[in-house]
């Protein structure tokens, strides 16, 4: 057993993150009929988000576990500590790219169809219920940038969370089982 490459781990947290979007998509599309009362969207952000963290954070807790395996059985020395902020930078970045094509539709390079909306609910599917708070045909500046801050804050927050405690045996066990008395 040895350590993997950091392009194929990258590879296996943006696999995770884009299954997050799509599964957000598929939320906020089955959600569509609910999302006009005024309530809803926030909610659906909410659970959209977690649903998306959740995935980041298992792919980090995989990674730890695996870090945790090799450094028991003294195949390595250390492990990296922030390999997971680095990485979640990055695939918050690729996250980024269908935010930046949201802003250009903003900036009026191209108007956002139907197509286009429906597509971008399953591309940026973490916060898609945000798209029925907003009016798409005059989409503030500011909104794909928002889009931006928050995939470039949840994304590396979350898999690095999910790595320490992928690393950290104990409280990977306090938090999995219930303490015996």
């Amino acid at each position: 057993m040895k350590r993997d490459n950091i392009l194929l781990i990258g590879l296996k947290g943006l696999g995770f993150g884009v299954f997050g979007n799509v599964l957000g998509g598929i939320m906020t599309v089955s959600l569509a009929p609910f999302l006009a009362e005024w309530f809803i969207p926030y909610i659906a952000i909410l659970f959209t988000a977690f649903i998306y963290a959740s995935l980041l954070f298992t792919a980090g807790m995989k990674d730890g576990q695996k870090e945790a395996k090799l450094l028991r059985n003294h195949r390595v020395e250390s492990i990296p500590k922030l390999r997971w902020v680095f990485l979640g930078l990055a695939i918050g970045g690729i996250m980024c790219v269908p935010c930046a094509a949201l802003l250009a539709s903003a900036l009026g390079a191209f108007s956002v169809t139907g197509e286009v909306l429906l597509a971008s609910y399953f591309v940026i599917g973490a916060f898609a219920p945000t798209l029925f708070m907003i009016d798409p045909q005059a989409m503030p500046v500011i909104y794909p940038v928002i889009l931006m801050a928050l995939y470039l804050i949840l994304t590396p927050v979350s898999a690095q969370l999910g790595y320490k405690f992928g690393v950290d045996e104990r409280s990977f066990k306090d938090f999995m089982y219930e303490k015996e008395q």
